[in-house]
């Protein structure tokens, strides 16, 4: 398998489509790694959404447009698990009705699953199926990362349910050094 250009700390794929924008709770950081059409495309193959993102054709005002709609459901994602917000179930909501009167289902090995239509309108249709899974999934592992800037969320898979970062190595890591260095001026 080749390298992975975005995370996948989030233990669901619609928590690691939150977990694209990088430094979400400090505005002058944040970092959107979706801030295109073709970087969406990228995300969806990498994660097994679409197998080809060539026969995605789209014209730059199309790809503008479901741009615009996939970062609103990745934002709707976010504020429906960490905010409560009707609206955001709503906009969920909506998506996913509209995902599955647009997809297939289609019989596979061993089950019935959908197939987001192979057009422009693909990728967000994917991505409001995933939604819809995390929304009525169980949620209460759903946690947000304890550094004050990270903002990436994950669900808690811990033995003891007791997982305060991200990922140990960074954000877990750079919180320790800096409880030290501030224990050390003391």
């Amino acid at each position: 398998m080749g390298a992975t250009t975005f995370p996948r700390v989030g233990g669901h794929p619609a928590f690691d489509l939150v977990d694209t924008v990088h430094w979400r709770l400090d505005d002058a950081r944040a970092i959107d790694t979706l801030p295109d059409f073709g970087a969406v495309l990228e995300w969806c193959t990498e994660i097994g959404l679409i197998a080809d993102p060539g026969i995605v054709r789209a014209t730059p005002r199309t790809a503008a447009a479901e741009h615009a709609a996939i970062i609103a459901l990745r934002e709707a994602v976010y504020e429906a698990v960490f905010e409560d917000s009707p609206d955001a179930v709503a906009l969920i909501a909506r998506e996913h009705v509209d995902a599955l009167r647009r997809s297939s289902l289609e019989r596979g090995d061993d089950r019935w699953q959908w197939h987001p239509p192979a057009d422009v309108t693909g990728p967000r249709a994917a991505i409001a199926l995933l939604a819809h899974d995390l929304l009525t999934s169980d949620l209460r592992a759903a946690r947000q990362c304890g550094d004050d800037a990270c903002g990436w969320v994950y669900l808690d898979t811990s033995p003891r349910h007791n997982r305060i970062w991200c990922t140990a190595a960074g954000c877990g890591n750079r919180n320790r050094v800096k409880r030290h260095h501030a224990r050390s001026r003391v």
